[in-house]
């Protein structure tokens, strides 16, 4: 009875560490869904080792201790993520993220199943909402002229010269560029997701019909 639990946590961080590691993936981060279901399913097991040694042993040892090292560990792989670019500092949210699905995890090794799946899921609300409200907000009050924009190139005759020429391309028209994932998991495609900022008097329309141009560019979406 003791190991159908055991599974059923397992199981439930699977789950819990899919949700996050599938948003980050489909925004192009560099820790996506394996890392995050690693990472949730790690945790439950170092819970599930500290309390089952209890039950096991009939211990009565700290069983929250192997999971204080978990969380003070996770650092290093979210150090991973951070990364600067110019002035600015990108991944912080991912490493967020990661620091996150391990709390989950711990939570899931406990069986706290319903405070673990109700933080999830604000979460994953979080990561995929809150910048679209934060422009609207922008919008509301007149002074936005950010955008989101995602480039998807033929991988089959796109390289990385080529990619740096849409970097350099958008740069030229004083477009400040605020973060910058690509995601080359997919052959056929390479989708560029960046976060840029309009210069005063300048149109979005101007930079995409620029972009179009190229013969690998296949589709430009804003949002």
């Amino acid at each position: 009875m003791l190991y159908i639990h055991d599974f059923i946590k397992i199981l439930i961080a699977c789950v819990l560490g899919g949700i996050i590691g599938y948003q980050r993936q489909k925004k192009g981060m560099s820790m996506g869904m394996r890392t995050h279901i690693i990472v949730c399913v790690s945790s439950t097991l170092v819970q599930i080792i500290s309390i089952d040694y209890n039950v096991l042993n009939k211990s009565n040892a700290d069983v929250m201790r192997l999971g204080a090292q978990v969380i003070s560990g996770i650092g290093f792989l979210g150090m991973a993520s951070i990364i600067k670019e110019g002035g600015n500092v990108v991944g912080l949210t991912t490493a967020a993220s990661v620091w996150f699905i391990a709390c989950v995890g711990l939570a899931a090794g406990s069986g706290l199943y319903v405070p673990a799946a109700i933080a999830t899921v604000i979460v994953y609300f979080i990561l995929r909402d809150v910048f679209k409200i934060d422009k609207r907000i922008k919008k509301i009050k007149g002074d936005d002229n950010s955008y989101e924009l995602e480039i998807v190139l033929n991988g089959v005759i796109a390289d990385s010269n080529k990619i740096n020429v849409i970097f350099n391309t958008i740069t030229k028209e004083k477009f400040k560029i605020s973060s910058i994932n690509v995601n080359t998991e997919d052959r056929s495609n390479i989708t560029i997701y960046m976060n840029v900022t309009l210069p005063p008097n300048k149109d979005a329309n101007d930079i995409l019909n620029k972009l179009l141009k190229y013969e690998y560019v296949k589709k430009i979406c804003i949002m």
